[in-house]
């Protein structure tokens, strides 16, 4: 990965979410992953277009299951590629380096 190409936090939210999932990683797992790991509001197609750019990326695969009993589409479920996990290092690794030290205002106690 370029240095140019670093993951955002939404990209690494997203890619550790897949990673979290493991072998049932599809977009609404990932979704509903992302919010109760971390509270936040996310949408589904938010999710899915930043699946995709992630694979467009190399940072994960893709494969499509079968369709459902119900005849509904079939999903497609994701994997995090060797770059993908490398990646993640290296926005973890950043992170740790960005808050090393760091004392933010008001943090200190009173007496």
């Amino acid at each position: 990965m370029e240095h140019d190409d670093h993951l955002g936090e939404f990209e690494a939210l997203v890619l550790t979410s897949v990673v979290h999932a493991g072998a049932g990683a599809n977009g609404t797992a990932v979704y509903r992953d992302i919010e109760t790991r971390t509270g936040r509001a996310v949408t589904l197609p938010s999710v899915h277009v930043t699946l995709r750019r992630l694979e467009e990326k190399g940072l994960l695969t893709s494969t499509v299951g079968e369709p459902s009993a119900r005849g509904g589409r079939p999903r497609r479920f994701y994997r995090a590629t060797a770059e993908g996990i490398r990646a993640l290092r290296d926005f973890q690794t950043m992170w740790r380096k960005a808050w090393r030290g760091l004392r933010l205002p008001g943090s200190e106690t009173r007496s």
